[in-house]
């Protein structure tokens, strides 16, 4: 099986693209057959000129290898015939035709651009097959100034003098890929960077993708549609945040300035033009085993050539191997590949902090057990003539009180200030990872030549102080009056948060106050601890939902510029909900369960109090561990057991599809025609039939940061957190490799230089764990409990004041780049600088 999806392999294009009018292709010296495989070379007898980026090619001669055509993106849209439009009444035959149009003109300005473009139908869809060639990717490249690897520049790279080093490089070790100096790609030097003469592997996987989005979200059709979508004004017009055709009256009084916005691709998604899009998996020799759960094919070596999803997933889904972060990154881009980088450095720095918390529990449950064996509660006599139940009632509840003690012992002030170093420690060790990272896949500079969101919309001119030419722009003062909005609804969310908790805990006192006394101890423990439990799950999933929802429309309506600074305000929105939604019942039975109801919760009455059964200490460890190992299930659930059971279900037998048989959609057919043809199914329909991925890195950074947060605001009520958080990270990464090398379709690649707000939020974090821990040393713990409340607010004093020189401290020593990296970068200045006098 070929990995590259030829398009030779489909009928021939049904258009061809126009030849490019800013940068004609000629020479008349050449014969025009010679270059008959070189689509760009193909006019060179029209002209007597070319450009020097043509010139590089002709010199090659048979050098050259030609360009292969692959299918590079899929847009979808229903597939309306005749007979369908002769059955729709007037209003829906006239959105239907004003859809046809507006795919015209679209499709009409992607040929100009050089786009080919092929046409296939399947069942009731229509798919549009893109091929962008070579130089239009080249264009694209240059202007969103890319950086490419040069040809003869390897980066020097200082070996390592430990005599482990080459073990474990020979052992665990995966990216073998040679690190080349980078420069700004330019069209006219062509010749210098690396891979020239292969048009088709030049730009890696996910270059590609990401130049093709980024041409699709730009290419603005306005003008060439503006009389088809007055048409539908009264009925759409100004609904999309694409769209936002406000009257410059109404928003600012100078008449000079007009509203400016694209109408590209995402506009046409929003409004159903096209329904789907898609970018097809490289296609790969294993994916009858890891998609269909079929047994793998044997495969001929000579086909197995370019096989990236079979290379990684060799390494990737293993244990025993270190994550192929060069190859992440070339197949999915650095965005994600920052993310899984920033996940195996958690987890390899979570060892130590493991390994102590588990000899601190150990140490901590033989002393329980010592005290419980030779306390005055062991009374064998009366449990000799208890029944069987009760027996094992009062063991387990033997068990559980020896473990909650286990966690409370003398030794866990320590371990508390342990992992806060750690976490200064983990911070910097990740600041000089992602330096290498950055330097090493040429993305230091990203940030400052991001594009513009294709959503974002200006509402007046102003000259650009660089460029010096007209841009558009949006007032501050417009866009803080929605930030304050913003913020006004987030802190009101954090309130119903808060107020849902509370009205849980008002439950729980009342019930098992009014109503235990009267019911048996099994009847009590169903009113109060399973109901309550119940109630707070039903009120995080659904405030949760209502939230997410909420933080994206806020964010959509503030109209941020670039990418990057509109993740940065939904992270924040998000995570401020998430901290209040995970944390506040364990803020409350650390620092105010039992404390400050002397009057009885809410002063209903001096019986309705919520006191702790035992210490805080021993519940708050509890609620700790009910919470990492409950956080865990959706995800486990979502990415693996559904997934799962929808492979199973398309081999379902027939009795099962003969139920269903008279509600089928375009999934339905697909699965139904997977499982009667299994040969007949193409690529594309394979493809089609995974579910979209969605914000990837979103969530699992938030639930990744949830989880550390509860590992460093909590340590010293649970030593047992770093052993929880390494052996979940452990299998998660494995999990997600699979997920999106096989189950799910391949996400559109994002260039990132770093984990963007989520750093400041973990610094964040840090700062509260300080705090926190030693509140909880102070007041919660039985350590501190000998101490007056004078001397217990010192010792909280004390330790967050060593704990914060400390962590300065360690953040001084500890440059944030590498040596080697901050001599890598002076080598690469001066690598440029003889490249660009010598050439």
């Amino acid at each position: 099986m070929d990995s590259y999806r030829h398009l030779e392999e489909y009928d021939e294009w049904s258009q061809k693209p126009q030849a490019n009018p800013v940068d004609p292709i000629i020479l008349k010296e050449m014969d025009e057959g010679s270059f008959s495989d070189v689509p760009f070379l193909a006019d060179v007898s029209k002209l007597g000129t070319t450009s020097r980026f043509d010139r590089q090619y002709l010199k090659l001669g048979k050098e050259f290898i030609p360009e292969k055509k692959r299918i590079d993106y899929v847009l979808v849209h229903p597939h309306i015939t005749e007979q369908m439009k002769k059955e729709m009444d007037s209003d829906e035959l006239k959105k239907e035709n004003k859809k046809e149009k507006l795919r015209k003109i679209f499709e009409s300005r992607l040929r100009k651009e050089g786009f080919y473009i092929q046409k296939e139908v399947i069942g009731k869809n229509c798919y549009k097959k893109l091929h962008c060639p070579f130089k239009k990717l080249c264009y694209e490249a240059e202007k969103v100034n890319m950086e490419m690897p040069l040809e003869g520049c390897k980066a020097q790279k200082e070996e390592s003098s430990y005599l482990c080093s080459d073990f474990i490089k020979n052992k665990f070790e995966t990216d073998n890929v040679v690190d080349y100096i980078s420069a700004p790609f330019q069209m006219d030097r062509i010749h210098l960077f690396k891979g020239y003469k292969d048009p088709t592997n030049f730009f890696r996987p996910a270059i590609r993708s990401l130049l093709i989005n980024h041409m699709l979200i730009n290419l603005d059709i306005r003008n060439e549609c503006e009389a088809i979508l007055k048409e539908g004004d009264d009925e759409e017009g100004g609904i999309c945040g694409c769209l936002k055709r406000s009257s410059p009256a109404v928003e600012d009084e100078d008449a000079k300035d007009k509203v400016l916005q694209k109408i590209a691709f995402p506009y046409l998604k929003l409004k159903g033009v096209y329904t789907d899009n898609l970018i097809l998996h490289e296609a790969s020799t294993r994916s009858k085993l890891r998609e269909e759960d079929k047994e793998e094919e044997k495969e001929d070596a000579a086909q197995q050539v370019f096989d990236p999803r079979r290379e990684m997933d060799d390494t990737w889904t293993k244990f025993t191997k270190f994550q192929p972060l060069w190859k992440i990154r070339d197949y999915f881009g650095e965005k994600i590949a920052f993310y899984f980088a920033w996940s195996g450095t958690l987890t390899t720095t979570l060892w130590i902090p493991m390994l102590f918390g588990f000899a601190i529990f150990i140490y901590g449950l033989v002393a329980s057990i010592n005290r419980e064996l030779s306390s005055n509660n062991y009374n064998s006599t009366s449990i000799d003539n208890s029944t069987v139940t009760s027996k094992i009632t009062a063991a387990v509840a033997g068990a559980l009180g020896v473990i909650k003690e286990a966690f409370d012992n003398d030794v866990t002030p320590y371990f508390a200030m342990v992992i806060c170093l750690w976490g200064t420690i983990f911070l910097e060790i990740w600041k000089q990872k992602n330096a290498r990272l950055a330097y090493e896949w040429d993305v230091e500079e990203f940030e400052e030549t991001e594009p513009d969101r294709p959503e974002f919309y200006g509402i007046k001119y102003r000259k650009d102080p660089v460029t010096k030419q007209d841009d558009w722009f949006y007032p501050i003062k417009r866009q803080m009056i929605k930030f304050l909005f913003s913020g006004a609804v987030l802190m009101f969310m954090v309130c119903v948060v808060l107020a849902s908790v509370v009205g849980v805990i008002v439950y729980r006192v009342i019930a098992s106050v009014n109503y235990c006394p009267s019911t048996t101890s099994g009847g009590c423990v169903m009113l109060t601890t399973v109901v309550s439990s119940v109630l707070n799950a039903i009120s995080i999933f659904l405030l949760g939902k209502l939230y997410d929802y909420v933080a994206k429309k806020l964010t959509n309506w503030e109209n941020h510029r670039t990418q990057t600074m509109y993740d940065d305000a939904l992270i924040i929105k998000l995570f401020a909900f998430q901290f209040a939604n995970n944390y506040a019942s364990c803020f409350y039975i650390a620092f105010f369960r039992g404390r400050f109801d002397y009057a009885g919760i809410l002063g209903i009455g001096t019986a309705y109090t919520d006191e702790c059964e035992g210490t805080c200490m021993s519940q708050l460890s509890f609620q700790v561990l009910t919470l990492m190992i409950s956080k865990p299930l959706p995800k486990l659930f979502s990415d693996v057991i559904l997934p799962f059971f929808k492979r199973k279900w398309r081999n379902r037998p027939d009795c099962l599809r003969c139920a269903c048989s008279c509600r089928k959609n375009q999934v339905d057919e697909l699965e139904e025609k997977a499982y009667k043809n299994p040969e007949k199914v193409t690529f594309l329909e394979k493809e089609l039939l995974k579910d979209k991925l969605g914000d990837f890195t979103m969530g699992e950074y938030t639930e990744k940061i949830i989880q550390y947060g509860f590992l460093m605001l909590f340590a010293a009520s649970f030593p047992l957190a770093p052993l929880f958080a390494l052996l979940t990270n452990l299998i998660d990464i494995r999990v997600d490799a699979k997920r999106l090398l096989w189950w799910y379709r391949r996400p559109v690649a994002i260039v990132a230089e770093d984990i963007g707000t989520w750093y400041v939020i973990l610094n964040f974090v840090n700062f509260c764990g300080v705090i926190s821990n030693a509140f909880l040393i102070a007041f919660t713990s039985s350590w501190g409990s000998k101490y007056d409340t004078i001397t217990k607010l010192w010792i909280a004093i004390a330790f967050e004041h060593i704990v914060f020189a400390l962590k300065f401290v360690l953040a001084y020593l500890i440059p944030d780049v590498p040596g080697d990296v901050a001599l890598a970068v002076r080598r690469r200045a001066n690598c440029l600088y003889r490249e660009s006098t010598c050439r």
